[in-house]
């Protein structure tokens, strides 16, 4: 039975996090012995902590990644431990820019496969500090380590892979694109849609919603300028937000200056996010960067139109996007989401692209690269 080692840094409802969890899912049916390492402390409760152990996965747990540079240390101490006493087969590790030293240390512990995963195509601190001495050195140092102890290089896109390998991956016969996998069928159940809305207090005729991290890179005070100026434009539609975050009291501000209050429903980190997504009527996702947006492949796949910056990669658009600068004005934006709610904008799914995004295609392509 091959052993196989995931990193992570933590485990909640990012994108990451449910890319790993269904690769978990997949590889345990296909009887790999499968363990997870997150980077956080072994008295830390993971929010999906226990979808993983009912899986059967081993967890393990080093030192958090957010506490300098002795935590750091002690992080891949702990790593290199276990992956000497794991005697693993392959080690895949998805935490971007600093998968380098995981690479390093898995070079160090003689693991045979070091697969080097990128999920993102840009760095938040770059984009709000500049490209300044130590933000250049530190990526440098970290895309050194990537490329030199990796033998296994994967993206979620080709941003992704840019972000992380530059144009070295393109030489790379193994170098691949991944298609982050979800569970299709959860967007084709069955339930009472009027109760569901009426649990979640909606009652206005449309519904636009967003699913992410209340955070930099997902641009949400742009995001309520665009619903402000919608309001303006219309009064049946509200918004429905799913996640939480470090500018959650800027957004709840924010809310408050635009007198959105009643329009605007400020959920929290959901486990029905399928469900919220078929009671919506459009998905809007204004991102700074993605590697991917996984959610809006979700979202396609509860059938909702989708509006999207320009800056996500196409790979995501499987028929239901469209792509618009976010130099363009709020106002615009909002006018494009009223001409989808007034159907004069049609979208159609494409069904053969979607369904590369099956946790079944998805373990298939990993388990090629695990080879």
């Amino acid at each position: 039975m091959k052993k196989i080692c995931i990193l992570q840094n933590d485990l909640a409802f990012g994108g990451t996090d449910t890319f790993v969890l269904n690769l978990c899912q997949g590889l345990i049916c296909d009887n790999y012995d499968v363990t997870v390492v997150l980077s956080i402390d072994k008295q830390k409760i993971a929010l999906r902590e226990s979808e993983l152990t009912d899986l059967g996965v081993n967890i393990v747990k080093t030192s958090s990644l957010q506490g300098g540079l002795k935590s750091k240390l002690k992080h891949l101490v702990l790593l290199y431990k276990e992956l000497k006493k794991g005697k693993y087969d392959v080690f895949q590790t998805n935490i971007d820019l600093f998968n380098g030293p995981q690479m390093f240390i898995a070079w160090l512990a003689k693991i045979p496969v070091r697969v080097c995963h990128s999920h993102n195509s840009q760095q938040g601190r770059e984009l709000r500090e500049g490209r300044t001495f130590s933000v250049k050195l530190y990526q440098g140092i970290m895309r050194w380590l990537c490329w030199q102890f990796s033998n296994r290089r994967c993206g979620c896109s080709k941003a992704a892979l840019d972000f992380l390998f530059g144009d070295k991956w393109k030489k790379d016969p193994k170098a691949r694109v991944i298609h982050n996998g979800i569970d299709l069928s959860e967007y084709s159940k069955k339930f009472d849609f009027e109760e569901k809305k009426r649990e979640l207090g909606l009652t206005n005729t449309y519904n636009i919603s967003t699913v992410g991290r209340i955070s930099f890179q997902k641009n949400p005070e742009f995001l309520l300028e665009i619903f402000y100026e919608l309001s303006k434009i219309r009064g049946d539609v509200d918004l429905v937000w799913c996640g939480k975050g470090e500018l959650e009291s800027v957004v709840k501000k924010q809310i408050n200056d635009f007198k959105l209050d009643n329009r605007v429903h400020l959920l929290g980190t959901r486990n029905d996010i399928p469900e919220i997504l078929c009671c919506s009527d459009v998905f809007l996702l204004p991102s700074r960067f993605e590697g991917l947006g996984i959610v809006l492949v979700e979202a396609q796949a509860a059938k909702l139109p989708c509006i999207m910056s320009d800056v996500i990669p196409k790979e995501v658009d499987c028929g239901l996007c469209l792509s618009l600068s976010l130099e363009q004005s709020a106002e615009h934006w909002a006018k494009q989401i009223s001409n989808i709610l007034d159907g004069n904008c049609n979208l159609d799914i494409d069904r053969e692209k979607i369904d590369e995004y099956s946790i079944e295609h998805m373990i298939k392509e990993m388990e090629e690269v695990f080879e």
